[in-house]
């Protein structure tokens, strides 16, 4: 149980003070944010079931939030000529410049709070336990 708490309250202060962060230097949400790294790693452009799966949003969540995003001028949404069901996210020049500085001071934060504070070994042991979270017992 101590486990479980400790680490629903580092999760709790780590996500306030990335959001905090992005939004004071950017104007930008951890979602937002998470949005813009994900099309820009993609080399700009994604599927929107691709881009919901990455993110873990719901397609309608994902399609509220890329509403919002349109209308910033940070995407824009393109259909699938293959398929006139689908559609994909595409990030503008905007949204490149904005993840962009938003990365550097974002990576710079995840320094601070991860690199600064934990030894190699820790942030090894760190992931691999995260991972092994992730996957459950029955997936080992």
């Amino acid at each position: 149980m101590s486990a479980w708490l400790g680490f629903l309250r580092t999760h709790a202060q780590l996500w306030d003070e990335v959001e905090a962060q992005l939004r004071r230097d950017h104007g930008l949400t951890v979602a937002r944010y998470d949005v813009l790294a994900h099309l820009d790693a993609a080399g700009g452009r994604l599927g929107l079931s691709d881009l919901a799966a990455a993110i873990v949003l719901s397609p309608s969540g994902l399609s509220k939030l890329l509403d919002r995003m349109v209308a910033a001028g940070l995407v824009r949404r393109e259909p699938d000529p293959d398929d006139a069901r689908s559609s994909f996210a595409q990030i503008t020049d905007r949204g490149r410049t904005l993840v962009d500085q938003a990365r550097t001071t974002h990576h710079a934060l995840l320094q601070r709070r991860f690199g600064d504070a934990l030894t190699g070994r820790d942030v090894a042991d760190l992931t691999r336990i995260m991972g092994r979270l992730r996957s459950g017992p029955d997936k080992e």
